[in-house]
């Protein structure tokens, strides 16, 4: 395993409360037949170009430099649906893994439910020093839609709509840089995903689009505790509230990257630890001295290093 891994995280800004409102002409006319605000299933253009001149530029800046990262983040609900395949392209010729989250989109079977998707592309040649020549991406989608979403979707576009949950969770394993789990935002208060994460995973990616930040700080520091593993929120630009955090015993350490500031676009190179905390992952606190072995972290979960040796 390395040593750290390199992670990017590109931090837009959407402003949530105006960049999916309806027209004002569109409004007027539904006013009479409905009580609910209209809204527009995707970001209006205009926000759409700028939010993808501001991703193409956090990913300029990443990609060119003398230290690209493994892994590029980029906030829920932020890649416009017709950027998608550029990124792709993108992924591939500079042989990065990207994670990001796409823009609403309707099911195609049943074009009332909406999906809250995020996609991650995966060169195949990632990792080494070789050129990519293929690449494969997966599109996940959101369990557990917000209010605000719900409320939102009551009128989309003058039509009743309805949230698409997608029940499928995911985990990517890697010798080399460490297994990771992926979710969307909301779906950090799933418990039953915290379950099937605990002593599988060494990263959680979470891409989100939230304002509500202390919440989400104190989320990442649990969840940090609780999977044992190190976790990483990609926040909107709009809001701030990105955050890093990894199980070392020394609170200074702890927190590795925290961003507060509101409507800034940002971007960040930051590094995770791999090796190091695999090892803890494995160390019986119980029954082994930490510091004769240099274990920098926390003592692990009540029951999870049973869990651990039970698994393998």
């Amino acid at each position: 395993m390395i040593d750290f891994l390199k992670i990017g995280l590109i931090q837009p800004v959407i402003n949530p409360d105006i960049c999916w409102n309806e027209s004002d002409s569109f409004i007027i006319s539904e006013k009479e037949r409905t009580t609910f605000i209209p809204y527009k299933l995707n970001i209006d253009a205009l926000s759409a170009e700028r939010v993808w001149q501001e991703i193409s530029d956090g990913l300029r800046l990443l990609i060119k430099s003398n230290n690209c990262p493994q892994i590029i983040l980029i906030p829920e609900l932020h890649l416009p649906i017709s950027k998608v395949n550029e990124l792709k392209i993108i992924s591939k010729k500079h042989n990065v893994m990207i994670i990001a989250g796409v823009d609403f989109q309707r099911n195609p079977s049943d074009t009332s439910k909406i999906r809250n998707r995020g996609i991650i592309t995966i060169p195949n040649n990632w990792g080494k020093d070789s050129i990519s020549t293929r690449i494969t991406s997966l599109h996940y989608g959101k369990t557990y839609f917000t209010y605000m979403e719900r409320s939102m979707f009551k009128n989309i576009e003058g039509s009743e709509c309805y949230e698409d949950p997608e029940q499928n969770m995911y985990i990517f394993k890697s010798e080399k840089f460490g297994n990771f789990g992926i979710m969307i935002c909301s779906d950090i208060f799933d418990i039953e995903r915290m379950l099937l994460y605990q002593t599988k995973i060494h990263h959680l990616f979470i891409i989100s689009l939230n304002k509500d930040l202390n919440t989400y700080f104190s989320m990442a520091e649990t969840l940090a505790r609780l999977l044992y593993c190190n976790v990483v929120i990609c926040n909107t630009g709009h809001y701030g509230g990105s955050v890093v955090i990894s199980p070392y015993e020394d609170s200074n350490e702890r927190t590795i990257y925290k961003y507060q500031g509101q409507k800034m676009f940002n971007t960040h190179l930051i590094n995770i630890p791999v090796k190091s905390l695999n090892e803890a992952q494995n160390f019986d606190f119980s029954n082994d001295d930490k510091k004769k072995k240099n274990i920098r972290y926390k003592a692990s979960p009540p029951g999870y290093f049973d869990k651990i040796t039970k698994n393998k």
